[in-house]
């Protein structure tokens, strides 16, 4: 067997430490890899004027949305585009005058009433997935500092 000067022996590496050092690269290549899909399921959302939240993101990345919520720049990223898709919303338009009839003023009122009922169940959707997320991070937490014997 001819060496290389620089080349370690093979026999200098001990074949677990090599299979170790192979699935940490495993490990960081998938990491990566998720982040990547995350980024473009983010982009695809905003570039085709879909409601970003994390359930949307997840579905689109086909990533977790513990993944997302672990992920802190991803986190902040999804949190900020979901508050300036909210602050573009403009409000509902108020029964003009000419429409004088009952029916058309408690229709609208009625439409009014649904989109902030379905504003407030999606924010409240939002909060309990995001309680979630920490459940999971704190229980990650408690497992990686082992029993407590």
């Amino acid at each position: 067997m001819s060496k290389r000067p620089n080349e370690k022996a093979p026999e200098t590496v001990p074949p677990a430490d090599r299979r170790i050092a192979a699935l940490r690269q495993a490990a960081q290549d998938k990491h990566q890899q998720a982040v990547q899909r995350a980024e473009a399921g983010i982009r695809r959302l905003v570039k085709e004027h879909e409601e970003i939240n994390f359930r949307a993101v997840a579905r689109a990345a086909g990533v977790s949305l513990d993944f997302l919520y672990a992920h802190t720049d991803l986190r902040k990223r999804i949190e900020t585009l979901r508050g300036q898709q909210r602050t573009k919303q403009t409000p509902p338009q108020a029964p003009s005058a000419d429409d004088g009839t009952v029916i058309h003023a408690l229709t609208d009122a009625l439409r009014r009433e649904r989109a902030t009922h379905r504003e407030r169940v999606q924010e409240l959707e939002q909060r309990l997935a995001a309680a979630h997320g920490e459940i999971l991070r704190l229980q990650r937490v408690i497992q990686s500092h082992g029993p407590t014997s």
